[in-house]
């Protein structure tokens, strides 16, 4: 198979769903000798801020003279951009020499079982084990796909393991209290292997805690271990003073938001329990590598004139700190682009951007897992009293959203999948984006 063709058969494992649970995992990468026992790594989970940290974490130690995996889901624009190597995305020639090599493992195993068969996300996750064991990397950092205790990526034995602020999410899954989310995320937990946490909700953190006590790993906690001062949030950056085991004044980063102030100071943190293990970290590879962090998606002004934010934010906690800054940087009120997948609240999310909107615009992404726009937009009437329409095609809806802004901008919200379409919709050459494109009002 070529790339394209490749890529597509990929996607369509998306057909067998999610499956949590090791066994395949660990199964599929004995076959192929195992991998991820062969480089050091961080493990992250969490509900909100995990990808940031991530990306923070990677640039450091980057700037600290390591070669760097980083393994992210989902893609925004292309599939490549999940598997990373000291910024560059895998080529096109090695997902099509793993993947090909990989899809015969896959199809071995699930001829002897039909319980056997691979998803997605297990699939595209050894072929970044693999690529990074080949490529000898000196460090992988890791997120965490769902949850954390039965996710596909909790086979590594990670240098430090990362939680980041805990919210509803796959509820379906992880159960529908933040006690239980929690206790699938501190499955992360290895004995003996230090914890680092910016969550702060008392009932996750007692989770948390005991589970760090029962395997005795240290727990490094946000506001008591580390944390922010003097955060200043401007439309175009971020700068703030770190107080860890270290301080360090006047770090800045193009992330914008007290909440990306904090994201950059748990992955500070985390090199600092690194250093501890023997690594070697400098204060200027830190300061370098958080200037240096780049992330779409995250609150991404992609334009000022117009104004058009993207943010990826997919349940009412994210929504609610990405509106507030928003807000404080004086951007509001806005017309929201929403769409959101089955396992998300949307009536949560469309309350919390209520306040900051004069329009909605509802849409739908081409997944099987999206809220039909129709169903979304009468969830939207129930919170919101202004102008409600329909465009169930992305593409027409920031058309629509565009042309009817009445002066305010235009933000696009409410799932990763919606910012991927609205990017690759904005990159494509000669498209009239002013245009009304009928949308209906309901």
């Amino acid at each position: 198979m070529g790339y394209s063709e490749l890529v597509q058969w990929m996607f369509n494992l998306e057909r067998f769903g999610i499956k949590l649970g090791l066994e395949n995992m660990t199964e599929y990468l004995s076959r192929i000798e195992n991998p991820h026992k062969c480089f050091r790594s961080v493990h992250v989970t969490g509900t909100n801020g995990k990808g940031s940290v991530c990306a923070f974490l990677a640039s450091i130690l980057e700037e600290s003279g390591l070669k760097v995996g980083l393994y992210t889901s989902p893609h925004l624009v292309d599939f490549r951009e999940r598997v990373k190597i000291n910024g560059q995305m895998i080529s096109e020639e090695d997902v099509v020499k793993l993947g090909n090599e990989l899809r015969a493992t896959m199809e071995g195993m699930a001829e002897e079982s039909g319980e056997q068969q691979l998803t997605f996300f297990e699939f595209t996750t050894g072929l970044a084990f693999k690529y990074f064991n080949e490529q000898r990397v000196d460090v992988a950092v890791v997120e965490v796909g769902m949850g954390g205790r039965l996710d596909a990526t909790n086979v590594i034995s990670p240098e430090v393991s990362v939680i980041t602020r805990i919210g509803q999410e796959h509820t379906a899954y992880l159960g529908h209290t933040m006690g239980q989310i929690a206790r699938e995320k501190a499955g992360i937990v290895k004995t003996d292997i230090p914890v680092v946490c910016s969550d702060r909700n008392p009932e996750s953190l007692s989770v948390i805690r005991g589970a760090c006590e029962r395997k005795e790993a240290k727990l490094i906690l946000v506001g008591k271990d580390f944390g922010t001062e003097n955060v200043v949030t401007r439309a175009d950056s971020t700068s703030f003073d770190y107080d860890g085991r270290t301080r360090i004044s006047g770090l800045r980063t193009r992330l914008i938001g007290t909440h990306q102030a904090e994201n950059a100071a748990t992955a500070i943190a985390v090199t600092e329990q690194m250093m501890a293990a023997g690594y070697s970290i400098s204060e200027s590879a830190v300061r370098e590598g958080v200037a240096k962090t780049r992330l779409s998606g995250r609150l991404d002004i992609w334009s000022n004139d117009p104004l058009v934010i993207l943010d990826g934010s997919h349940n009412p906690e994210g929504v609610r700190t990405t509106v507030s800054v928003i807000d404080s940087l004086g951007l509001t009120p806005l017309t929201f682009v929403v769409a959101c997948m089955e396992d998300k609240d949307g009536l949560g999310m469309i309350a919390e951007l209520a306040p900051y909107a004069t329009k909605m615009v509802i849409t739908e992404v081409k997944t099987g897992r999206s809220v039909k726009a129709t169903q979304l937009a009468v969830l939207a009437k129930q919170s919101f009293d202004g102008e409600v329409s329909v465009e169930e095609n992305v593409q027409d809806a920031m058309a629509y959203a565009l042309s009817n802004a009445s002066g305010e901008g235009v933000c696009a919200i409410g799932s990763f999948y919606l910012v991927g379409d609205v990017m690759r919709w904005l990159r494509t050459p000669n498209l009239n984006r002013g245009d009304t494109m009928g949308a209906r009002k309901v």
